[in-house]
């Protein structure tokens, strides 16, 4: 029984990851935007705190408006190699009712996950030159499919840069600095239908996705965060390798 419920899990994943090919094809394409400053939280002008720290200049100062906020997001250089642990709780009527917790490792566009879930059981996936591996600790099977660019995402159960810049600028409501966890994050709030809210905050520095959270009915239903960010990633072997022991990565090679 427990094998069949892993299975079905599997499969529905994969289901969506499939669907996400064609949704993702349209929202990677972005015009580039041009570099733009940060602006300071606590100040009343649009000054780079990023910047401002290390002495550099240049650019377009640009005030965070919901105008403007996903341009911004847009212009930030994300790292393209880290690990972080991802925590994702769900709740209903103000109770937790799930919670994910995932160690990350990510390479020139390669992702690991290892994702304790709620029920204890631990799934493991891959994705990579457009393919997703997916295993679970104590089963035998891999499962592998096609990959978008949203699968790393959707493995880690994040929302994704492709959710924040497909936001219509009509439905962002605020939009900002804030400091979230110690770090300068560019925060965003944008309503969705039936009286609801989705809240993003993007690291300044790293240009990742630290929080987000759900909230329908005047409650959160769902609430991401992200700790222990390390860059560039400090290890490497045996990350991406899958069960049977060979190295899609190349890593190993």
């Amino acid at each position: 029984m427990e094998d069949k419920k892993r299975t079905v899990m599997a499969v529905v994943i994969i289901v969506v990851v499939l669907a996400a090919v064609l949704y993702s094809f349209f929202l990677n394409l972005f015009a580039p935007t041009p570099r733009l400053e940060m602006a300071d939280p606590n100040a009343g002008q649009s000054t780079d705190p990023v910047a401002q720290e290390s002495g550099q200049s240049g650019g377009v100062a640009v005030e965070v408006t919901p105008q403007t906020v996903k341009s911004l997001i847009a212009s930030l250089e994300r790292y393209e190699s880290y690990r972080r642990t991802v925590s994702v709780e769900y709740f209903d009527a103000g109770q937790s009712v799930g919670t994910v917790t995932a160690q990350v490792w990510v390479e020139a566009g390669w992702a690991r996950t290892s994702a304790a879930l709620s029920s204890g059981v631990v799934e493991h996936s891959v994705v990579g030159d457009g393919t997703l591996w997916l295993w679970y600790d104590g089963g035998e099977r891999v499962y592998s499919g096609p990959a978008a660019d949203r699968a790393a995402d959707l493995s880690q159960r994040l929302p994704t840069y492709e959710d924040v810049l497909a936001l219509d600028k009509s439905s962002i409501t605020a939009a900002g600095y804030e400091e979230r966890d110690s770090q300068p994050c560019v925060y965003v709030e944008a309503a969705v239908p039936g009286g609801g809210a989705e809240r993003y905050w993007v690291s300044v520095s790293s240009g990742l996705l630290v929080a987000a959270e759900t909230e329908l009915g005047g409650e959160v239903v769902y609430a991401m965060s992200s700790r222990d960010v390390v860059s560039p990633l400090d290890e490497t072997e045996g990350i991406f390798t899958l069960p049977d022991g060979s190295e899609p990565h190349g890593m190993g090679k």
